[in-house]
């Protein structure tokens, strides 16, 4: 990713982040509808239309809201939890990354930014009492200890830009050197697969009017991401790349990613409604997905660490050998 960032190729990636970013909020609710509807399926039960998310988020908009206790502290927990997912998607990549020179977070504030979304999302929980508060406390928990089950998954990465990242991950195949990273995004998978106190039921939260539908779309969105990101890094080829030609080889390139990022999102809502199958207490299905996420992580990076060492090593070696020839021919141009 050595390509010079112009002012053109500028104007096109933020327009290309800006369509990205649109993309994933509206996508969010029917892919969770989706996931729901398939479930039903499986388990034989009749459920809303992949829309009825949608409609249920705009009902709630339209609303007028119950005031409760705690209402200023939740309305500003779904808000800022909002703020960050959508910052989120606006930094992850769906069908194209951004060129060598464009400002990209890393990837450890990625996960930061969901991970706080998350917290966000069950403070609401926390502060209406009863029951409710007892989930919300569980809930924070196992989000706040998920960052240091990604530790592996984030050294892999590296302090680089995302973008920077996945344009290395472009270069190497899903079933040869890139195997380790395949691993890495069914690690970030799992993160999504096992959330919820029960097999296909969300978080008890008796919000209402437009805190409800605040808190449904940013939960909505909070998934789309962490699933999106799960197959960026498991196949970063299917992503365009600015600046390797011109346009209109990029244009289509953006096309097919697009496509190839519906059918990932196909094979994900497959998965994530068979996971629903499996019927586990939230205490236990917590515990199963930290480790799961750390074993996947640790396993990914054990695999990865002698390719990339031996890489490096490699580079190291032709570096010198460049460096002991050209000093051999300054020698040879001296008289």
């Amino acid at each position: 990713m050595t390509h010079d960032l112009t002012w053109g190729w500028s104007f096109a990636c933020l327009l290309a982040l800006a369509l990205q970013t649109v993309l994933v909020v509206l996508a969010a609710p029917f892919f969770t509808g989706w996931v729901n509807r398939l479930a039903g399926r499986l388990t034989g039960e009749r459920r809303f239309p992949a829309g009825g998310r949608w409609q249920e988020i705009h009902h709630q908009f339209r609303r007028a809201g119950l005031r409760q206790r705690g209402d200023g502290l939740s309305s500003l927990a779904c808000r800022g939890a909002l703020v960050l997912a959508v910052f989120a998607a606006c930094m992850t990549p769906v069908f194209t990354l951004v060129p060598a020179g464009f400002p990209a977070p890393g990837f450890f504030l990625l996960c930061a930014a969901l991970i706080g979304a998350s917290l966000l999302l069950g403070l609401p929980l926390v502060v209406q009492g009863g029951a409710s508060s007892l989930a919300g406390c569980a809930a924070l928990l196992a989000e706040g200890l998920l960052l240091p089950a990604l530790v592996p998954v984030l050294v892999m990465a590296g302090g680089q830009d995302f973008s920077v990242f996945l344009g290395h991950l472009r270069q190497l195949s899903p079933v040869a050197e890139g195997a380790p990273f395949v691993l890495m995004g069914v690690a970030l998978f799992v993160v999504t697969a096992w959330k919820g106190q029960q097999a296909g039921e969300e978080m008890p939260c008796q919000l209402s009017g437009a805190d409800r539908a605040l808190w449904m779309l940013a939960t909505d969105c909070v998934q789309l991401v962490w699933i999106t990101l799960a197959g960026d890094v498991a196949w970063a080829g299917s992503l365009a790349l600015p600046g390797e030609s011109s346009v209109e080889p990029w244009l289509a390139q953006c096309l097919a990613g697009g496509a190839l990022w519906v059918a990932k999102l196909s094979v994900a809502a497959l998965l994530l409604a068979g996971t629903q199958l499996m019927v586990l207490a939230f205490p236990r299905r917590a515990r199963v997905r930290l480790a799961a996420v750390f074993l996947l992580g640790l396993l990914a990076w054990q695999v990865a660490s002698p390719a990339q060492s031996g890489a490096q090593g490699q580079d190291k070696t032709a570096s010198a050998q460049e460096d002991q020839d050209s000093a051999w021919r300054n020698e040879d141009a001296t008289p």
